[in-house]
């Protein structure tokens, strides 16, 4: 068993952390929280004393932070967006809220199936606010583990033994071209056939960037992709502006190819299929506002198989 220890600082102190740390200085830090400089070292002096280490060292031009002072930085922002998040889901249950879900995504979640699922959603439980956050996979992942997300939609992960991943939708993934492009009158190709041109790509975190990347790598060649950016909506503007080839998943970009004029080609590999799922911590129950929500996306997914 841990033990634990009583908590003898406030919001106060962690806004000054991280107001020292941005101004480096103490009469900034004051001054960005309405303070006078010598309350600002009393509450300094007393954290210090607290916790038994130094957290600023001071020099000529102002003060900056020792490791125990980043360490408490780094989880100063992190507590405060937390008290931020909770104060407004408290105020959204006085106004008749009845519930709160942070929901974090990728991409193509967003922009092919939930429009729709919340939409229904909202219509059955008018009183459950959503909350919902564009991340790539690994970083919704990361957000349900750490508690910051309550629900999360992901694309080919590996396995993680503390969460847990349930079916959603299948998304399938299509290589588009420019009209005259060399491979413009094929149907379906291999991702394969398609490294011989300069490639648009997603950025480097992403996903689908390491799935590009260890399939060029299976066939022999390094991805390397001629420009990177951050949608699939700028991958297919990019793609009409004659600058290379792009993989994106076709029911998200449908729009965008139609009106552009690229034409969309099948990719005939296995992992061209996605399996979408909704990702939630492992053994753990949950809000029942998030309960409803994950009953609620789970349903639309059978329905729609």
């Amino acid at each position: 068993m841990s033990t634990r220890f009583p908590i003898r600082f406030d919001w106060k102190d962690l806004e000054l952390i991280l107001a020292l740390a941005e101004t480096g200085s103490i009469a900034g830090a004051a001054e960005r929280n309405h303070m006078v400089a010598s309350a600002v070292s009393k509450r300094l002096s007393d954290l210090e004393q607290q916790f038994g280490a130094a957290l600023v060292e001071r020099h000529a031009r102002g003060v900056r932070l020792t490791p125990a002072g980043e360490a408490l930085r780094a989880r100063a922002g992190h507590l405060l967006d937390e008290a931020h998040r909770l104060q407004g889901e408290l105020r959204d249950y006085a106004s008749g809220v009845t519930g709160h879900v942070r929901l974090f995504t990728n991409i193509s979640a967003i922009v092919e199936f939930l429009p729709r699922a919340l939409a229904a959603f909202h219509q059955i439980y008018p009183g459950i606010r959503v909350e919902l956050q564009e991340q790539v996979s690994a970083d919704v992942a990361e957000a349900v583990r750490a508690g910051v997300a309550d629900l999360g939609i992901v694309s080919e992960l590996p396995h993680m033994p503390d969460l847990a991943f349930t079916p959603f939708r299948q998304d399938e993934l299509q290589l588009v071209v420019p009209a005259g492009h060399p491979l413009a009158t094929r149907e379906q190709l291999c991702f394969s056939e398609a490294l011989g041109y300069p490639l648009v790509g997603l950025h480097t975190n992403s996903t689908l960037h390491g799935r590009l990347t260890r399939e060029a790598a299976q066939a022999g060649h390094e991805l390397r992709p001629l420009v990177q950016v951050t949608s699939f909506d700028a991958v297919c503007a990019m793609v009409a502006a004659g600058l290379g080839v792009g993989v994106v998943p076709r029911g998200a970009t449908t729009p965008y190819v139609q009106s552009l004029g690229l034409i969309g080609l099948t990719l005939n590999d296995d992992w061209a299929q996605r399996q979408l799922c909704l990702c939630t911590r492992a053994n753990a129950v949950g809000s029942p506002a998030m309960q409803m929500l994950f009953a609620h996306l789970r349903g639309t997914s059978e329905a729609a198989t």
